[in-house]
């Protein structure tokens, strides 16, 4: 009779938990803490049991404004706050495993210093061209022309292209029904009298190799013409 339940020790459930952080994760994060350790390494600042909260708070200060690259450079704005965050993330762990001291640098007011700091370094690196976040570019007119021909109605790609997506939505087509889909399945709905309404009806029941089917080919959807903004989109 086998065990109801597992038999897996402590370190073995730890390895599974480390085994959830990505590969490109771990790498990031052991890069960040070796330039961190170098830091400190540097500034002849210790790191352990006895180091006070003080002290951290005053060593991520530090770290926050002075980090550099390995060959003397500023790092780019984003990267600042990112090092940062991820040594204070390794840092609150560690002294917890292995010290079980306590404290949260991301919202402790002891470490407002700290974050004010790196907050002035990203401030600051604003002003440099190279080193500030880039914002998404506008687009070229080689690349405005492109689009607009992709859309371009007048052209029958152009054309099936922008019906495609205006009635994939209007009509909530899943999986392959817009694939199976034929001109045949749309027909101008008339009233009592045989004028147009202006509505178009969809539905697959049109197409004879569908009669007799599934009872939800059977359900008719409409676009009709949108009054409020025809520019954006002509139906709804």
């Amino acid at each position: 009779m086998c065990d109801r339940f597992g038999i897996s020790s402590v370190h073995e459930i730890d390895k599974n938990i480390a085994n959830l952080v990505p590969l490109n994760t771990q790498k990031s994060r052991s890069s960040a803490w070796k330039q961190f350790e170098s830091f400190c390494s540097e500034r002849k600042s210790c790191l352990n049991g006895d180091t006070t909260i003080e002290e951290l708070s005053r060593i991520m200060k530090d770290f926050g404004f002075n980090m550099k690259k390995l060959n003397g450079e500023d790092y780019k704005e984003e990267v600042v706050k990112t090092m940062w965050n991820t040594v204070a993330k390794l840092l609150q762990k560690k002294h917890y495993e292995e010290y079980r001291v306590s404290f949260d640098p991301f919202k402790d007011v002891i470490f407002s210093g700290a974050r004010k700091a790196r907050d002035a370094k990203r401030k600051e690196l604003q002003r440099d061209i190279d080193k500030r976040k880039r914002s998404a570019a506008s687009l070229t007119l080689e690349e405005h022309e492109k689009i607009v021909g992709l859309w371009d109605e007048e052209t029958p790609d152009g054309l099936q292209r922008k019906f495609y997506h205006i009635a994939a939505c209007e009509l909530a087509w899943r999986g392959g029904e817009a694939a199976k889909c034929l001109v045949t399945y749309f027909k101008e709905e008339r009233n009592n009298i045989g004028e147009l309404t202006g509505r178009i009806i969809y539905d697959p029941i049109f197409e004879k190799t569908a009669q007799g089917g599934a009872g939800r080919l059977c359900e008719k959807k409409w676009l009709t013409n949108n009054v409020k903004n025809s520019d954006r989109c002509p139906v709804r």
